[in-house]
């Protein structure tokens, strides 16, 4: 499909052109925003994400993503995780290696940071991933690396708009369909407890370093869900069809991992109970996106408020991972009454 306002503008010559900031919202607007492509036609778009990972991975990603740029999708997602936790260090080489495969997507392809590539750098996973970075000085260099203008990356771009002072909060809209990428990490979203983190080699947290990562998750928290009511509330305006929600972490619906410590999971039920607000006051369908646990599913996690069904117009899609180099292919069909039609598409060469 030919998208209305795509341009194939470069990442190294792609200028943010923003032209306010709604004080209201707190979101920032720029020109050219809004409706890309045909509300009325059909496209595809891919979603991949906790890649690569180790040897394997590495070794496999390039096949993966040549799969993608052979299936000519309208656009691709990374929903976080640039390494496997213990891979080495988030030393700056890292995410200009992630960049430079990005960059190699024919089409417009758009990122949202993983817990591997910031919460976790202060050192969870031990001596092996030294040199240890400060978490936040890590997400900020994500940001002026992969959010610092108002295109997506890959060879051919497409319109974002992002949220003032979390630019890696991301909106864009492509024929009947709204999309919101956040900032929602695995390690229980960055808030910090002592007993979650022991380990050999682990450096021991002060408490007052620990209360600095919890006070960062409440902030970020509070500025996801304003940009979710936003994004919701231009979904409305524009008679979108579907908003699908991107973002790095399992929010472990129903406690399906069967966590037994609530340290390691009591970040979440906000989340839930927000994604279940605004899709039962929305008329269209709405479909989250995760990584983090590497199991591709989809199903339908969430009941009413009310009366206990099932939540029918809410699709939960977790993308492949780790030893997993695959991706995902959603069909966005206006005509369907689903809207989000998901394929599971195994690169047969990373089929072993």
């Amino acid at each position: 499909m030919k998208l209305k306002g795509m341009s194939v503008v470069g990442r190294a010559t792609a200028t943010a052109a923003a032209v306010a900031i709604v004080a209201s919202t707190g979101y920032t607007v720029f020109a050219d925003d809004n409706n890309q492509g045909n509300d009325d036609e059909g496209y595809s778009i891919a979603l991949f994400g906790d890649q690569p990972y180790n040897a394997l991975g590495k070794s496999q990603y390039p096949a993966m993503l040549a799969d993608i740029n052979r299936a000519h999708v309208a656009f691709s997602v990374h929903d976080g995780d640039l390494k496997s936790g213990g891979d080495g260090s988030c030393s700056d080489t890292l995410y200009y290696t992630a960049l430079n495969y990005f960059n190699s997507l024919e089409r417009p392809h758009i990122f949202v940071p993983g817990d591997n590539d910031w919460t976790d750098c202060w050192g969870r996973y031990g001596a092996g991933t030294m040199p240890f970075f400060d978490p936040e000085e890590r997400l900020n260099f994500e940001r002026s690396l992969f959010f610092s203008t108002d295109r997506s990356l890959g060879r051919e771009t497409l319109k974002i708009t992002r949220q003032a002072g979390y630019p890696e909060n991301q909106r864009w809209k492509v024929g009947p369909v709204v999309y919101l990428g956040l900032n929602v990490q695995g390690s229980n979203d960055n808030f910090a407890y002592r007993d979650t983190e022991a380990g050999t080699g682990v450096p021991v947290r002060s408490d007052a370093e620990i209360q600095r990562q919890r006070n960062e998750e409440i902030a970020r928290k509070a500025a996801v869900f304003q940009w979710l009511d936003a994004g919701f509330d231009y979904a409305k305006r524009v008679h979108a069809k579907g908003v699908m929600i991107i973002w790095q972490a399992d929010p472990d619906f129903n406690n399906e991992q069967h966590l037994t410590n609530p340290h390691d999971y009591d970040a979440y039920p906000d989340y839930i109970d927000k994604l279940r607000a605004i899709t039962e006051a929305f008329d269209g369908q709405v479909a989250l996106v995760h990584g983090d646990t590497h199991y591709f599913k989809v199903d339908k996690p969430l009941n009413h408020t009310t009366g206990g069904g099932v939540l029918g117009n809410f699709t939960r899609i977790e993308t492949f991972g780790a030893r997993n180099t695959h991706w995902v292919k959603v069909r966005i069909d206006p005509n369907d009454p689903n809207l989000f039609i998901v394929e599971p598409r195994v690169v047969p060469a990373n089929a072993q």
